[in-house]
């Protein structure tokens, strides 16, 4: 199916992405592109269909009749994008774009593109340029000779990788062994590209071997080029890279052996889930989670259940990277298990925070109440607001805490209130209501403490309404409107906006100096495009439009 073809079955993808779109801005919403690149980029290929049509409509908006302005915006954006994009079906994308709303702003890019060692990016790039400046004779392809003589001398002359890459090709396809003495004698990335993808035995196995060059700038390339295509034989030699200091080749090294790791892989990836670098820690957990290898979980199971306290900790974290069937209920069993070592239970607290199920709650619950001269108590405060945040089931969370604040003494509900976030139900806030009524001024303290983390607009409410209960105790007041001007600066895209500016209108109304003033309309310092088309079709107090439209985007 062509791409014509292929786009008028989803006729409504790219209208829907238009109405999506602000109405009067020029640019490309910086989070909205930040969307369709993350998109283009993965590996879904629904995901990616749909970030061509968006990317698509929104080129298609810029271009429309009356919006003058706008080409010359979104073609800056898509430039800039450009020379960041390394995958080259997201670069062939941008280009065709370009094409359609491009102008000599992008020729020098576009010429630049030309010297690339990238012969489909260098066609793409020229097919591009042929349509902005209507030169159907932009530099065509060059031709070469059949002769393998012709060819070498061809080769040794040749200054542009992109023709030293054709060259070398056309050698390859005429005697493999004459590019293997070429690639062995000078491993160009041009080269190695080449070699790896030919589908020539020979050259395939010398690429390969090139992994045990020593130098990292090739072996970073020979990762590049094989994109997955990597024997499993290659284990051994791919977990030896992972001692590199280079972090490129680290990262790529875990990206193989997320393809053809086995259970041989697990202490080296595991050791790197701790790196200091988030993209370090981050791509070794997505390696542990991707690695097919069936023996590694029942491995990890067993050393769970049965292994020292060093080894138990260990399989359990691996484990809880993988989500391994049973893990949930392990780490639930071993974390309401007072008898066992200290270490191994604090592991099993932490991993609930990406295994963790409804009945981990109620086990988080009592290690909050219970274990306040245990630094368990603490752990498991941060687990039950961080799984929170994942399960996103307020109901749960809450009946789990009302056992717990019906059952435990005055200081143990203290350190439930002190996370009673986690449970953002309209529940939760009637108690937390009551509880502030009740007059306890340590209660009290607490519940002014815990309200400006709320995860929905209900915590807001509850500090004006304490506001406005406060009379004359300027203290209060103040702590109330700045916890709502929190919970607007750390709300998204998921809270209502309706319920935004509602609260920040009613609070405005109620404040009663200009500092309770100010500190609601500091929570819009920084605002979302939709902030500013809300305020634009929305009637809002003047001083909330001046502080949206003065806004720094998100």
């Amino acid at each position: 199916m062509n791409f014509t073809a292929k786009l008028s079955l989803k006729p409504l993808s790219a209208a829907l992405a238009l109405l999506a779109l602000p109405l009067s801005y020029g640019q490309i919403p910086a989070e909205d592109l930040d969307s369709i690149f993350s998109r283009l980029n993965g590996d879904d290929y629904d995901a990616q269909y749909d970030a061509r049509m968006d990317l698509l409509a929104a080129v298609a908006e810029a271009t429309a009749p009356g919006n003058e302005d706008q080409p010359k915006q979104v073609e800056a954006q898509l430039l800039q994008q450009l020379k960041k994009e390394s995958k080259l079906t997201t670069q062939l994308w941008i280009l065709r774009q370009l094409a359609l709303v491009g102008s000599d702003s992008s020729i020098d890019t576009l010429e630049a593109l030309l010297r690339s060692e990238n012969r489909e990016l260098v066609d793409g790039a020229r097919m591009t340029l042929r349509v902005l400046t209507n030169d159907p004779n932009v530099e065509e392809a060059p031709q070469f000779s059949d002769k393998l003589d012709q060819l070498l001398q061809d080769l040794a002359n040749a200054e542009n990788p992109s023709i030293k890459a054709a060259i070398f090709e056309a050698i390859a396809e005429k005697s493999p062994k004459q590019a293997e003495a070429i690639l062995l004698k000078s491993p160009l990335p041009e080269y190695i590209r080449v070699a790896a993808t030919s589908g020539k035995r020979r050259l395939e196995k010398a690429t390969q071997n090139l992994l045990g060059s020593g130098d990292v700038a090739t072996q970073i390339v020979v990762l590049g080029a094989l994109d997955g295509k990597i024997p499993s034989k290659l284990e051994t030699q791919l977990i030896a890279l992972l001692e590199s200091e280079n972090e490129t080749l680290q990262l790529q090294t875990l990206e193989a052996l997320g393809r053809v790791g086995s259970a041989r892989s697990l202490d080296a990836v595991l050791a790197l889930s701790d790196a200091r670098s988030k993209d370090l820690s981050d791509a070794a957990i997505e390696t542990l989670a991707s690695i097919q290898d069936p023996r590694l979980d029942r491995n990890l199971m067993s050393a769970a259940q049965k292994g020292t306290t060093e080894d138990r900790v260990k399989a359990l974290r691996a484990m809880s990277f993988r989500a391994s069937e049973g893990i949930s209920d392990l780490v639930n069993a071993i974390a309401a298990n007072t008898d066992l070592d200290e270490a191994l239970r604090e592991e099993a607290i932490a991993s609930m925070e990406r295994v963790g199920n409804n009945d981990s709650l109620s086990v988080l619950v009592s290690i909050v109440l219970e274990e306040g001269k245990s630094g368990l108590r603490r752990e498991a405060q941060k687990a039950l607001k961080r799984m929170t945040l994942r399960t996103g089931d307020a109901e749960a969370a809450w009946a789990a805490f009302k056992a717990g604040l019906d059952a435990g003494d005055l200081e143990a509900r203290q350190a439930l209130i002190l996370v009673a976030d986690s449970a953002p139900s309209p529940q939760m806030v009637d108690y937390l209501m009551n509880a502030y009524e009740s007059g306890d001024e340590s209660i009290q303290k607490t519940v002014i403490r815990v309200l400006p983390s709320w995860r929905n607009w209900d915590g807001g409410k509850a500090l004006l309404e304490i506001a406005q209960k406060a009379g004359s105790d300027e203290k209060l007041r103040a702590q109330c409107f700045k916890g709502i001007g929190r919970i607007i600066l750390g709300s998204d895209e998921n809270y209502s906006f309706d319920g935004k500016y509602e609260l920040a209108g009613a609070a405005l109304k109620a404040a009663k100096s200009e500092a309770e003033r100010k500190a609601i309309l500091d929570g819009f310092r920084y605002v979302v495009w939709k902030d500013k088309r809300y305020v634009s079709q929305n009637e809002v107090d003047p001083e909330l439009k001046a502080a949206v439209e003065n806004g720094q985007d998100k």
